[in-house]
């Protein structure tokens, strides 16, 4: 009888630490690790959720960027470290890719890591050098079915990559693809007349287009960017049913305790939801994401992951 209740009573103190668990949380400052360099939009969103976090936690969140091969390097980095809710991790649409585009990872997206939520989305655009003689994208169409124009991307197996790809097969047109390491040094071409086109976001080409340097045709969201509304969407001009954003989420290592994961949700979601954290978002071009549960953001990701290991397969896609 004493044994049973000395069981009794190490359950009742074990299910009562729970809570106690996440209400002490986070005990430490936090780290988010970022898997692209600074100053790139990954590090952006990465900053700007990392700072307003801190505040509402009362821990600071260090940034830890650890750029290379498309953000693996930094989900390799982050899928090791303790997994108490102190190690965070921002992804986006580069990691939902690189699940299909790279033969062996060092790292399993969805097993090593539980989707804490979505954040939010940058519209990619098609955005072409400012002589070429187009103002829509169905005279972009027209013009590539009479000469092969290259499209400048920050990468094989990019989402501007990707976005080309399939703007093409849609289309049906073919296009030469030039990758480059990295987006910054894409767009300066862009604007020199080195490349025809881009599929670049918005963000990074829209300052550009503004001083005449480059030509945003179109968003390749299915609705007009609340940050340019004056920009129409590629399904507006040309070509119906054709969708692509690069997004960003915040997961956790998998092992990460559940009521832990849940407070990181609230938070994530009170954040987003800020008049404060929408202005910064906005300022980056970025649309903040409605308030999501870590179910919504785990079937997200999936979703994501199998749209474009279809899309990879079809096109015969590989990492160069």
């Amino acid at each position: 009888m004493i044994r049973i209740s000395r069981i009794l009573l190490t359950l009742v103190l074990a299910i009562s630490a729970l809570p106690v668990c996440a209400q002490n949380f986070p005990t430490k400052p936090m780290r988010l690790i970022v898997g692209f360099p600074p100053g790139g939009g990954s590090d952006a969103f990465a900053r700007t959720l990392g700072q307003r976090l801190g505040d509402q936690l009362g821990q600071q969140v260090v940034v830890d960027n650890r750029p290379g091969a498309n953000g693996n390097v930094g989900a390799e980095v982050a899928a090791k470290l303790p997994a108490d809710g102190h190690n965070l991790l921002l992804i986006s649409t580069s990691q939902a890719i690189n699940v299909s585009l790279y033969a062996k990872l060092n790292y399993d997206l969805l097993k090593d890591f539980t989707p804490v939520a979505i954040i939010g989305a940058v519209p990619n655009t098609v955005v072409v050098k400012a002589d070429l003689p187009v103002k829509n994208v169905k005279e972009y169409i027209a013009l590539a079915k009479t000469r092969k124009l290259t499209y400048a991307s920050s990468g094989s197996g990019s989402p501007e990559h990707l976005a080309g790809e399939i703007f093409s097969a849609q289309a049906g047109i073919k296009m030469v693809h030039v990758p480059y390491k990295g987006s910054g040094q894409s767009v300066i071409d862009l604007a020199g007349g080195q490349v025809d086109s881009g599929f670049n976001t918005l963000p990074s080409v829209i300052n550009m287009a503004k001083q005449g340097k480059v030509k945003v045709l179109a968003v390749t969201t299915l609705k007009r960017s609340n940050t340019s509304p004056d920009i129409p969407t590629v399904n507006e001009t040309g070509l119906p049913n054709y969708e692509m954003s690069t997004w960003y989420a915040l997961v956790v290592p998998s092992a990460t305790p559940p009521e832990i994961v849940q407070k990181l949700n609230e938070e994530v979601n009170k954040a987003i939801a800020s008049t404060e954290i929408k202005a910064r978002l906005f300022a980056l071009g970025a649309d903040a994401a409605e308030s999501n549960t870590t179910t919504k953001a785990s079937a997200f990701i999936r979703n994501e992951i199998d749209r474009y290991k279809s899309v990879i397969q079809k096109m015969g896609i590989k990492n160069e």
